[in-house]
């Protein structure tokens, strides 16, 4: 019984795995994904410093805004506009490693 138990185990893992490993186009795929969330990171993180630049020159509240309006509304801007970047970074380097994955896999 135990033998027959580790046999169907061993069956169900080899079935899971055939078939699952990553083509060349898959990893190169993986590595544009990649890249382009570090690139996203990175703009985001720019925009947030550069938005706290902004609060601290303005002075900042004890929760951590802006002084005035104006200052909080500037750093807000600047982190939504760095996050329009991102994004848009993100989706097209998504759309760039889909593209990879269809050439190997056309459909």
């Amino acid at each position: 019984m135990k033998f027959l138990l580790t046999f169907c185990s061993l069956a169900m893992l080899l079935a899971l795995s055939v078939g699952c490993s990553e083509s060349y186009m898959d990893k190169k795929a993986d590595v544009v994904r990649d890249a382009s969330q570090n690139q996203a990171d990175a703009v985001r993180d720019n925009a947030d410093r550069a938005a706290d630049t902004v609060r601290s020159a303005d002075g900042k509240t004890w929760t951590g805004a802006a002084e005035s309006k104006s200052g909080e509304r500037t750093a807000d801007a600047i982190e939504d506009a760095g996050e329009r970047k991102a994004d848009a970074i993100e989706s097209a380097g998504e759309n760039k490693a889909d593209a990879i994955e269809k050439q190997d896999n056309p459909k």
